[in-house]
């Protein structure tokens, strides 16, 4: 279950103090200065993220972008909000513009999360808000239990995928396509 460490509005974590945490094992991220900590995935999540991840580094160089598996991404100083994807999807032009020391600025291009038992789709769903609003072009929540990709667009459109449908994301991956059923076969 995610903890959520809800501080007052006058008592949020700074972003010093989230740099400054110690590695608990748990997966931590800082949301409008609310820290968020979530327990290391299960395998359920894991498999479905390497499969995303798989289709998506197999296209970089065709699409002049990086793929990553939990990259760190920093979307707001002030508040301090700093978000971890499962796995993101990176312009390559973004990419070599950052600071290799430093966190990826603002969102990815895409963004995926698979939801876990230990946390809410409501809290996915709400940071996949913020990250669209910091610059990202989709967000792909993947729903496990219920075999369903929920996508989210910049323009606030979205859309539910079932088993027979086929991601796509044609202004990023022109003519690239993933079938919902092979996320979990």
């Amino acid at each position: 279950m995610a903890t959520t460490t809800n501080p007052t509005a006058t008592n949020l974590m700074s972003w010093e103090a989230f740099e400054q945490l110690p590695d608990d094992g748990m997966h931590h991220e800082i949301i409008e200065g609310v820290l968020i900590a979530l327990p290391p995935p299960k395998s359920r999540h894991s498999i479905i993220a390497s499969i995303v991840a798989k289709e998506l580094f197999a296209i970089e160089t065709r699409a002049q972008c990086s793929a990553f598996g939990e990259a760190g991404y920093k979307l707001t100083h002030d508040p301090p909000t700093w978000i971890q994807p499962d796995v993101s999807f990176l312009s390559q032009a973004r990419v070599n513009d950052t600071d290799p020391d430093g966190y990826f600025l603002g969102a990815p291009e895409l963004a995926v999360e698979v939801i876990s038992p230990s946390e809410s789709a409501n809290d996915v769903l709400a940071k996949a808000e913020l990250m669209l609003k910091h610059g990202g072009q989709a967000v792909w929540v993947i729903y496990p239990k219920r075999k369903k990709v929920e996508v989210k667009l910049a323009d606030r459109t979205s859309v539910t995928l079932g088993i027979d449908d086929k991601l796509t994301l044609p202004d990023l991956l022109p003519g690239w396509e993933l079938p919902v059923a092979k996320l979990f076969e």
